[in-house]
């Protein structure tokens, strides 16, 4: 028997990566924790990820995350973070959340100095 064989009976056991979400400012309020995680769904993007977000932790998370004027579209006080990078808005409903990704939730503060 030849070391180093194709076996994969160990890893078919294994969990699949899932998708972890952070919740910082008052949408950790809302949600009532500071993560979450949720299994793969293909070919869910950022914005189906968080209707699905908003599904699962009600109307309080949805008036975080979305405008109230039913154009399905992002606070503009929302930033969103996909493994660490910042992501346009606009791009939400384009870019697919994969295994393993880390999405991050912040509500952004007016103002400055």
């Amino acid at each position: 028997m030849a070391t180093g064989s194709n076996d994969t009976s160990e890893t078919q056991g294994a969990a699949a990566p899932k998708i972890q979400i952070r919740f910082f400012g008052a949408i950790r309020v809302v949600a009532g924790k500071i993560d979450d995680e949720l299994d793969h769904i293909p070919d869910t993007t950022v914005s189906g990820l968080l209707g699905l977000l908003s599904d699962k932790y009600g109307k309080a998370l949805r008036d975080e995350l979305f405008l109230d004027n039913g154009s399905g579209g992002l606070r503009d006080d929302l930033m969103i973070t996909v493994n660490e990078a910042i992501i346009n808005h606009e791009k939400a409903s384009q870019i697919e959340v994969n295994r393993g990704d880390i999405i991050s939730l912040f509500p952004t503060f007016p103002g400055g100095g």
